[in-house]
């Protein structure tokens, strides 16, 4: 008699995945008919599920499609894919984030440069491995109603908070009409985040803020207005970076690159998959209104690079903006502030092409 196991599919003999004799029944059918019961798991299968991945835990800065990369990644398994467990978290504010990563309750952050560059200028450890973004493009000046022009925001109160990014995006809108930082009055609320400040503006408590979206979307339905100036400005400047440690980097690189495979094919894959995408950034931004993330959805994708190099350029543009606004940083060298090499290696060797859809 054969091997019970002969009686397998090909496809799994092939594969090499045999289970054990004793996992083997053989019963009658009512009508006589012989039927091998298998009552086995797939050894293979089974060995690498339990197999435990690598886990690193991220940090991320705010509730924003921003996001969408990484919120879609965890979602459909693919750093899973990649061999690495992701556990995100949601930190709010630039020195809770450095906290966390100074103290390894992360490993890595996606969010603003500023809060990691400032780290590193006052001797900690610190380096970028990827940026979303290098020109201020999705942030939007919101404002009350009232404000039709922005020299009308001369005098008011402004809901931001002095130590993020957005307040130099701010600034540089306000000089092109002639206001200085001494014109305004920035006021932070709750814990700065985005919906803590367009309550701020819809309570009449400021006359602006800035958002991204679909945050952004929800506002103009609210009745806030739109200006378009900080895209305009075309500032170059990192924006939702990767950020890690010098020393996660060299003693955990198999895991970096494992992250970084996971968030380049997040990238990739939320390019053609419009309807999930859409339910994922719903769900973790709370935003139910479907024209809202359709909307956003469509601003999203052409902003989207296929690898998040860091740009020199930008790495630079982004110490100057914080010198200008202060307090002035100790002299950092921009070129010490990344490394692309892990990407550089992705490129290299093809991985764009493997996750091409097919």
């Amino acid at each position: 008699m054969n091997a019970p196991w002969a009686q397998l599919p090909y496809g799994i003999r092939m594969a090499g995945i045999l289970p054990s004799l004793k996992y083997f029944r053989i019963v009658k059918t009512s009508k006589g008919i012989a039927v091998l019961l298998l009552n086995f798991s797939l050894i293979s299968i089974t060995a690498a599920q339990d197999k435990k991945l690598p886990t690193i835990t991220l940090g991320y800065s705010a509730i924003s499609g921003s996001f969408a990369p990484l919120w879609v990644g965890v979602d459909q398994g693919l750093f899973a894919k990649h061999g690495l467990e992701v556990r995100l978290t949601y930190i709010q504010g630039n020195r809770v984030m450095m906290s966390a990563l100074t103290a390894g309750e992360i490993q890595l952050y996606q969010g603003g440069a500023e809060g990691l560059i400032r780290l590193v200028s006052g001797g900690g450890d610190g380096l970028f491995s990827a940026s979303q973004y290098n020109f201020v493009g999705h942030y939007v000046l919101m404002t009350d109603p009232k404000i039709t022009r922005l020299e009308d925001l001369r005098g008011q109160r402004i809901a931001l908070d002095p130590t993020s990014p957005t307040y130099g995006y701010m600034l540089k809108a306000l000089e092109t009409v002639g206001i200085r930082k001494e014109h305004v009055t920035f006021v932070q609320f709750g814990t700065a985040g985005q919906p803590e400040r367009t309550m701020a503006v819809l309570r009449k408590q400021a006359a602006a803020t800035i958002l991204t979206a679909p945050n952004t979307y929800a506002a103009e339905k609210q009745g806030l207005r739109r200006f378009s100036i900080i895209r305009d400005l075309a500032i170059r400047q990192l924006i939702t970076v990767t950020g890690t440690t010098k020393r996660f980097l060299r003693e955990k690189r198999d895991t970096a690159d494992a992250f970084l495979r996971g968030y380049v094919e997040g990238l990739a894959y939320i390019k053609t998959h419009k309807d999930l995408t859409i339910k994922v950034i719903g769900r973790y931004t709370r935003q139910h209104d479907l024209d809202v993330l359709e909307k956003f959805y469509a601003e999203l994708i052409p902003d989207l690079p296929a690898v998040p190099y860091v740009e020199e350029a930008s790495a630079r543009a982004t110490v100057e903006a914080m010198q200008a606004a202060g307090p002035p940083l100790p002299k950092v060298d921009p070129k010490t502030l990344y490394d692309n090499s892990l990407l550089k290696g992705l490129e290299a060797e093809g991985f764009l092409e493997k996750i091409k859809p097919r």
